[in-house]
């Protein structure tokens, strides 16, 4: 009898499992990519308000010369600009620590699966990341998110684990803390997981002493291919340049402990940052639960040194002096037409 039960158990309980609607793990494969290339040829930064005792205000035009050198055909997803007196960064697995004056970070992901104690996980009920206190105690943070989101988001079996690697800046310099969702339960397993199939943690993480002006720009929201025929085209083919533009005013009020952006500029020399990404146009839905990795992303720093004249300091290698600047109609590119 003892036999006959146990040898139930052991049948029944794959089928158990396999009735339970899994979302399958999707494996990511490298495919072709499309670095795009980006230069500032142009730039403009006047002061205006010049007669007050503390100007605040900076008109800025800058132009990038954006070339697509690949033999694909790609599309440009966002440009995030940068002016600064200074930029440091680069790749990083504890991104704000490294670069910040900042105490803890965590990155949240998902593997494969993961070996805990010996034992093989590759299925999870899946639920919300954690936070952490002051002290790195979880916050669960449940109830942040409505019913209908635990719904629709989470209380769902996948293929593949969750995981959390918290970051801590102790006297003995940066400890890792890593937990695994067992079953829509974070539970601690420092020292004791080796991941199977996880993402890449190296992320672009930035400081921007005397920073001037930040500006986002998603031309995915213009792609000709994903919208109307009227649209912006975010598309480049292969060994195309345009020049994009950012403009705008710095409203950002200047504070006692920061650098004066108005020094910044008018030291004659500032640096920018652009980060881009961009995806190859391509369908990067494979076989076999596969995805084609086709994204690339770009960060490209360069140091101007600008000219004075008057309250505008220039830089300039690309407008001759009977050349303007003309917009699209969208605002987001500019065309070199003589001067009228």
């Amino acid at each position: 009898m003892i036999l006959s039960v146990s040898v139930g158990i052991l049948a029944t309980t794959p089928l158990l499992m396999a009735e339970l609607n899994i979302t399958p793990w999707i494996t990511r494969v490298q495919g072709p990519t499309a670095p795009l290339n980006i230069e500032v040829v142009y730039a403009n930064f006047t002061i205006t308000g010049s007669d007050a005792p503390t100007p605040r205000t900076i008109d800025y035009y800058v132009v990038l010369n954006v070339t697509n050198p690949s033999e694909y055909r790609t599309c440009l997803s966002m440009i995030d600009f940068y002016a600064a007196q200074k930029v440091h960064g680069g790749r990083s697995q504890t991104p704000q620590i490294d670069f910040m004056n900042a105490t803890s970070d965590a990155y949240l992901g998902e593997a494969k699966g993961a070996w805990v104690d010996g034992i093989y996980y590759n299925v999870t009920l899946t639920a919300p990341y954690p936070y952490f206190d002051n002290d790195g105690a979880i916050i669960h943070g449940y109830s942040t998110f409505t019913e209908e989101e635990l719904y629709t988001f989470y209380n769902k079996w996948m293929e593949g684990v969750q995981y959390c690697k918290y970051y801590v800046k102790e006297s003995t310099g940066i400890n890792t803390y890593t937990y695994l969702n067992m079953n829509g339960t974070w539970v601690d397993v420092t020292g004791r997981i080796t991941l199977d199939g996880a993402r890449s943690e190296y992320m672009g993480t930035y400081t921007l002493p005397g920073m001037i002006t930040n500006q986002y720009v998603n031309y995915l929201g213009s792609g000709s291919k994903m919208n109307k025929d009227n649209e912006y085209n975010c598309f480049f083919e292969p060994g195309e340049s345009r020049l994009l533009v950012f403009s705008g005013k710095n409203y950002r009020l200047f504070l006692g402990d920061d650098i004066n952006p108005i020094d910044v500029i008018q030291s004659g020399t500032v640096q920018i940052l652009a980060l881009t990404q961009s995806f190859v146009d391509m369908d990067p839905i494979g076989e076999n639960n596969t995805f084609i990795e086709l994204w690339a992303e770009t960060a490209e720093i360069q140091e101007l040194v600008l000219t004075q004249i008057g309250n505008s300091y220039l830089y300039n290698t690309v407008l001759s002096e009977n050349q303007m600047f003309q917009f699209d109609k969208y605002g987001l590119e500019v065309f070199i037409v003589p001067v009228r």
